[in-house]
C-alpha cells in the first residue's frame, strides 16, 4: 500500500521538476503522446504562473466542500473545482495530480493515492513543498501561512467537518508509523487531515499548515 503512494509521489516530484525549472524544454515520458503532454506542460504553467498560496488554499478548500465520495476524487472534478489543469503519471490514468509554484522558495503539489494498483484512488494529498536547494534551518514559512491551523479549522467547520480526538481518529494506511499524530476532521465518510509544518502544535501557538490529505473512507 506504502509503495503505491510512494512511486506516485516520485512522478510527481518529477513533474514538479519539469513544471518550475526555468526556461526549461520538457521532453515527453514514453508513456504520454508529446502533443498530449506538451499541452498539459503548457497549460499547467499556465494555471499556476500567477497563482499566490492564499487563492490556492481557497480551490483546494472548494474542492474538499464537494467531495463526498470517491468519484469525487476523479481528476474531471479536481479541474472543475480548482481550474488546475490535471497530469496524468500512468497508463491506466489512475495516478494523477497537479503541481507549481507559489513563491520563489515554495512550490505545491496535489496528487492522488490508491492502496492497490489498479484502484480508483481513495486520498489526494495536498502538500507546500520547501524548494530551496540549501536548506540551513527553517523555511520563512510566510508565503504559506496566510491561513494558519486554526483559520483552516474555520473553514472547514464551515462546510460541515467536525474535529476528531486523536483518540477516536479512523486509521488512515498511510498514517501507520510511530511520531507526531496529524489532526483529522470529519464529514460523513470524508476525512481531512491537517499537517502542520515542523509538526508544530497549534495548541502552543501559530501553526503553519504544510499539507492536507483527504480521505474518502467509505
Amino acid at each position: 500500500m506504502r509503495a503505491i503512494a510512494i512511486v506516485s509521489r516520485y512522478r510527481l516530484a518529477a513533474m514538479l521538476s519539469v513544471l518550475l525549472a526555468p526556461a526549461c524544454v520538457a521532453h515527453p515520458p514514453a508513456s504520454a503522446p508529446a502533443k498530449e503532454y506538451a499541452a498539459m506542460s503548457t497549460s499547467a504553467n499556465a494555471a499556476s504562473a500567477h497563482l499566490d498560496a492564499e487563492q490556492l488554499i481557497g480551490r483546494i478548500l472548494k474542492l474538499i466542500d464537494s467531495v463526498h465520495a470517491v468519484a469525487d476524487l476523479a481528476p474531471d472534478n479536481i479541474e472543475r473545482q480548482t481550474g488546475l489543469p490535471v497530469t496524468f503519471h500512468s497508463a491506466d490514468r489512475s495516478e494523477y495530480g497537479a503541481a507549481g509554484r507559489v513563491a520563489p522558495d515554495w512550490a505545491y503539489s496535489l496528487s492522488s493515492v490508491a492502496y492497490k494498483q489498479g484502484q480508483a484512488p481513495t486520498r489526494l494529498d495536498f502538500d507546500f513543498i520547501d524548494t530551496r536547494k540549501v536548506r540551513d534551518g527553517a523555511a520563512d514559512t510566510a508565503p504559506i501561512c496566510a491561513m494558519d491551523f486554526d483559520a483552516y479549522g474555520r473553514a472547514l467547520a464551515g462546510i460541515g467537518f467536525k474535529p476528531v480526538p486523536l483518540a477516536e481518529n479512523k486509521r488512515d494506511p498511510a498514517f501507520g508509523y510511530q511520531g507526531v499524530e496529524p489532526w483529522r476532521f470529519v464529514r460523513g465518510e470524508v476525512q481531512v487531515t491537517v499537517q502542520t509544518y515542523g509538526d508544530r502544535d497549534p495548541g502552543a501557538g501559530k501553526a503553519c499548515v504544510s499539507g492536507l490529505h483527504i480521505s474518502v473512507l467509505g
